[in-house]
């Protein structure tokens, strides 16, 4: 009986090595991974700092605060913004103007300044005019019609650049800096014709650069000499009107 059992574990085991034998035949050896040995020591760089910061915008200070650089009245509505580029703050104001009035507006571009953050104040050039700029130029805007261009400091274009004039970056952002908008409008003649009679010469108007007649007959000459022969009378009269912004870009 014993002999019998032993008989069976010899032949239980003589199968096993037997598979054991196969399944290593079978099995295909793994390549071995070469180890490349490196000089070579790989440091971590930190990340650049990046500096978030605060996002700008034009103020207007005077002659009203509006954080968004609008301004209204009877005459005009005028919306100023910032030229912002890659360098910076560019020399540049652009604006929408709206004529609100019941007449036409001249904006007369000789008679615009901008007084820089330093103090200094020089004449501006319309951007639409850069190509072609003449001195004493004006533009007329229709009632209800609009004017989109930019106004920029003479001193602040370089002329000679090469591609064409190039506007400085860097000023406006240095402090508050002023323009000065000169614009002619309809002054009505009711004061005109009303006023008592005088033979004393026009005077000047405080508020405005306006000829202030006290006479109708001179009042009549002035606007149209030809008519006033006839006792014909001017069916309106022009002032020229000053505008003050004063900005900031915070």
């Amino acid at each position: 009986m014993v002999v019998n059992d032993l008989g069976k574990i010899a032949v239980i085991a003589g199968i096993l090595g037997a598979l054991l034998i196969f399944g290593l035949l079978l099995q295909t050896p793994e390549p071995e991974r070469a180890l490349v040995a490196s000089d070579q020591t790989v440091t971590e760089e930190p990340p650049p700092e990046v500096t978030v910061l605060p996002p700008m915008s034009l103020e207007l200070l005077d002659p009203i605060y509006s954080e968004k650089a609008v301004f209204h009245d009877d005459t005009l509505r005028i919306a100023f913004n910032a030229s912002f580029v890659e360098d910076g703050v560019q020399s540049r104001l652009p604006f929408w103007l709206h004529n609100v009035s019941d007449d036409v507006i001249t904006v007369l571009w000789d008679r615009c300044s901008i007084q820089l953050p330093s103090g200094n104040t020089f004449n501006v050039v319309s951007e639409s005019a850069m190509t072609t700029f003449v001195p004493g130029e004006a533009i007329s805007v229709a009632p209800t019609g609009d004017l989109f261009d930019a106004v920029i400091p003479v001193s602040e274009i370089d002329w000679e650049a090469e591609g064409g004039p190039d506007i400085s970056t860097g000023v406006f952002d240095q402090g508050t800096f002023t323009f000065v908008l000169a614009i002619e409008r309809s002054a009505g003649l009711t004061s005109c014709i009303e006023a008592p009679p005088s033979t004393l010469a026009p005077r000047r108007g405080a508020a405005t650069d306006a000829m202030q007649w006290h006479d109708a007959t001179e009042c009549a000459e002035a606007a149209n000499p030809a008519s006033a022969q006839g006792g014909a009378m001017p069916q309106s009269a022009r002032e020229i009107v000053y505008y003050t912004f004063r900005f900031i870009i915070r």
